[in-house]
């Protein structure tokens, strides 16, 4: 009687491509960041951004705390690169989307549903209303910390 072998037979794992890397930052903490910042992120950036979290660019402008005027020179500007200042506020976006998205298994439309929708712990504000600020975006990012330990209030 033939013996038979068998081989293992395992999926490789689909690679999961950060939402950084979607947006064409190279990280999304450290110094590498914190360099995309100094210099000043891409006009691309803020619309691949758009793009993933099927937004319009004029709501993520605003919620970042620029206003349309200021976009639209940024945008006709030659070099269409946003100030570091600027910069800072999407990549505080990018960040708290990332943890929405996180907390919620991985579910891009329930992390943009999450995030629209007023939140208790934040005192009935909606989190995307707070990403303006650091402040704001901190306190979205405890709370999503908090839910994620089961810590409610």
């Amino acid at each position: 009687m033939a013996v038979q072998q068998l081989r293992e037979f395992r999926l490789k794992p689909k690679a999961h491509q950060s939402i950084w890397a979607k947006v064409g930052l190279p990280a999304g903490e450290g110094p590498v960041l914190s360099d995309a910042i100094n210099h000043g992120f891409s006009i691309d950036v803020v619309n691949r951004f758009a793009e993933a979290v099927s937004m319009p660019v004029t709501n993520l402008v605003q919620y970042a705390g620029l206003s349309r005027a200021t976009f639209a020179r940024r945008v006709k500007d030659k070099e269409h690169r946003l100030k570091p200042s600027e910069s800072e506020a999407f990549a505080r976006m990018i960040r708290m989307y990332e943890a929405a998205t996180l907390m919620l298994g991985g579910n891009k439309a329930d992390a943009i549903q999450w995030l629209n929708e007023p939140a208790i712990g934040l005192n009935g504000k909606r989190p995307i209303e707070l990403m303006g600020s650091e402040s704001g975006t901190l306190d979205v990012i405890r709370l999503i910390n908090r839910l994620m330990h089961g810590v409610y209030m």
